[in-house]
């Protein structure tokens, strides 16, 4: 079984046209120390992220960002993979707490984005 066919939610692209910084927060530290990371993709499920500062698989986190219509403020998240790609890491991260009108808005993202994609294949 393939990657997608294990998502619950439809993924995209969020570096597509625009990077979307994301700030990466350990759960345990009380100090607020951050890492800054660039959202790669993004569903109701969890997100893929791009930085140069690996964090190990279980690493749970709190994940914020801004879209335009969509603000995310320290969600509980949890590192599910990392891969090195030549001194930059993609982590696959796991969101654990996301309110369901959050959820909502990311799966109406994702179905617009497959929306606009079939019209520009179908011209």
């Amino acid at each position: 079984m393939n990657d997608a066919e294990k998502r619950k939610s439809k993924r995209f692209p969020v570096l597509y046209h625009l990077i979307k910084p994301v700030l990466i927060r350990s759960q345990e530290s009380k100090a607020g120390i951050s890492s800054p990371a660039i959202m790669a993709n993004l569903s109701a499920g969890g997100m893929a992220l791009l930085t140069f500062s690996p964090l190990p698989v279980g690493k749970n986190i709190l994940i914020s960002f801004d879209l335009k219509d969509l603000k995310i403020d320290n969600v509980k998240s949890r590192v599910v993979r990392v891969e090195n790609k030549e001194g930059s890491y993609i982590l696959g991260v796991q969101f654990l707490n996301l309110k369901k009108e959050i959820a909502d808005v990311i799966n109406k993202l994702a179905d617009d984005f497959d929306s606009c994609e079939t019209r520009i294949l179908l011209g």
